[in-house]
């Protein structure tokens, strides 16, 4: 506890300050007993907390059988996947005409018939008379045919026909228009034949397509050329040719 004192008006000297000192001690005290009271009744009145008690809580356990686990089932295996097979287109093969090979024989030759005029001599020797003889006819002989060419040549020179009658027929060619507007395409093989001046005797459709417009397309064109002679070496005889007839509706 502190004393306090104060004075109310000047202090004075001598025997006056005695006497006050009794007098601010009782002030000092009065009021620190006040400020004692006023704690304790503040430390009184404070609220204090009280403490709650808790309850234990009971949990319940149960036990529980699991159902065993079910083994995952194999899946199955993936069948392999099979590549489709590989097509090779064959190219058509070369159009090899065969051509009778006819051995020659010429001709037999006849033996010239010369008659020969016997004069016949009268007895009583008459007059001569002449008569005129008449003359024999006399067969003249035809030139015997050239031989033919030889097998390797003739096959050659065929090829080197059909390389000019090709072009021919694929100029005379006209895609009908169900082919352009479904894009379809094919092939036909015509088989023809020719007289020895390039002319056509007849055409037919020697292996067909599975569309009848490229067969119908095909043989027209064969029916509409216009042929050369055959070459200098052919054989000077009719013969029959092949060729294939390729349609694209594609314009390829």
């Amino acid at each position: 506890m502190s004393v306090l004192g104060w004075s109310s008006g000047p202090t004075r000297a001598g025997s006056d300050g005695d006497g006050d000192e009794p007098r601010v001690f009782g002030y000092a005290l009065a009021g620190a007993f006040v400020l004692e009271v006023a704690l304790v009744a503040l430390v009184a009145l404070w609220p204090h907390s009280v403490p709650r008690t808790v309850r234990p809580s009971s949990i319940a356990v149960q036990m529980v059988t699991l159902p065993r686990p079910v083994p995952p089932q194999p899946r199955p295996r993936p069948r392999p996947v099979v590549p489709p097979p590989v097509v090779h287109k064959i190219p058509p093969k070369p159009i090899v005409t065969r051509a009778p090979v006819h051995e020659v024989v010429p001709p037999p030759i006849k033996p010239k018939v010369v008659r020969k005029t016997v004069p016949v001599v009268p007895a009583h020797r008459p007059r001569p008379v002449a008569h005129p003889h008449k003359a024999v006819p006399v067969k003249a002989h035809k030139p015997a045919p050239a031989p033919s060419p030889s097998p390797r040549l003739l096959a050659s020179l065929m090829s080197r026909y059909v390389g000019l009658v090709r072009p021919m027929i694929q100029g005379h060619l006209h895609v009908p228009a169900m082919l352009k507007a479904m894009g379809l395409s094919g092939r036909s093989t015509i088989e023809f034949r020719l007289s020895p001046s390039g002319r056509l005797l007849w055409a037919k459709v020697l292996v067909p397509s599975r569309i009848r417009a490229v067969n119908g397309a095909a043989l027209a064109a064969v029916e509409r050329g216009h042929f050369p002679p055959f070459l200098k070496r052919m054989p000077r005889r009719d013969t029959t040719f092949e060729i294939t007839v390729h349609i694209s509706g594609d314009g390829s």
